[in-house]
């Protein structure tokens, strides 16, 4: 079991809808690629494993953060809710959003996936993993994805 530190950011969503979405629905938004263009994947995504925590982290545009808590990746048949989401992101265990009304709440503030089309992002559960106090230091350069 890997632990992961994931900052969002109000570059989209606020840290109420983060939260509300994480909480409500088991999931943390994340997409696999950042241009449509480039087949790379966005830093670590492809590393994080069912079984793993991520400790999700919400940043102000000042640079403050704070934790939102720790959730745990976990398959579609072990989450209480998995009929929300569709097909595996080949090589992550990323999934696509299968649920309108998730799909609804994702739609005013999140973007899809340039590459795959579609919301995506993590099925998660929540985790009594104690989070580490927010400090910029915890994230190298503009990662917004690192080990613990």
């Amino acid at each position: 079991m890997q632990e992961w530190l994931y900052r969002a950011s109000n570059a989209r969503a606020d840290s109420s809808t983060t939260q509300e979405i994480a909480e409500n629905f088991g999931f943390i938004c994340r997409s696999a690629f950042a241009d449509v263009a480039h087949a790379q994947m966005i830093a670590n995504v492809a590393k994080v494993d069912f079984g793993d925590v991520i400790h999700l982290y919400f940043v102000d545009g000042e640079g403050g953060g704070r934790s939102l808590g720790a959730y745990r990746v976990v398959g579609p048949h072990r989450h209480p809710q998995g009929a929300l989401f569709g097909a595996a992101v080949p090589k992550t265990k990323l999934r696509t959003v299968a649920d309108d009304e998730l799909r609804g709440k994702l739609r005013p503030d999140y973007a899809v996936d340039p590459r795959v089309g579609e919301f995506c992002g993590w099925p998660v559960v929540r985790d009594e993993h104690p989070s580490p106090s927010y400090v910029k230091d915890l994230f190298v350069g503009r990662n917004t994805l690192v080990p613990r």
